[in-house]
């Protein structure tokens, strides 16, 4: 089952609209994902629904598979989660938004 997140990046008017599935059990060290992601562009209005269903059909036809190693096992799932995407859009933002 999807989940979503909203991620805002630098210089831009609109979050980035995250639809991802964890596929690693709470109990890995390591994290992984499969991600999709929508990128609504100054000029248009910004629609979660809108946002969500193109983030799931990228998820679906083209999706990012993103892992991080070696995490805390003790810090709680959840937070491991949004904090991984989190750092993941940080650091990539301009290469997600060039390949959109």
């Amino acid at each position: 089952m999807a989940r979503y997140q909203y991620v805002k990046v630098p210089g831009h008017r609109h979050p980035i609209t995250l639809s991802y599935e964890v596929i690693t059990k709470p109990s890995d060290s390591s994290l992984m994902m499969v991600v999709g992601v929508a990128f609504c562009h100054n000029k248009d209005p910004f629609s979660k629904e809108f946002g969500r269903k193109v983030a799931d059909g990228r998820r679906e036809k083209s999706p990012y598979y993103v892992g991080f190693a070696e995490m805390d096992i003790n810090e709680q799932f959840g937070k491991r989660i949004v904090g991984s995407i989190h750092s993941w859009v940080n650091s990539s933002w301009k290469e997600i938004i060039k390949e959109i």
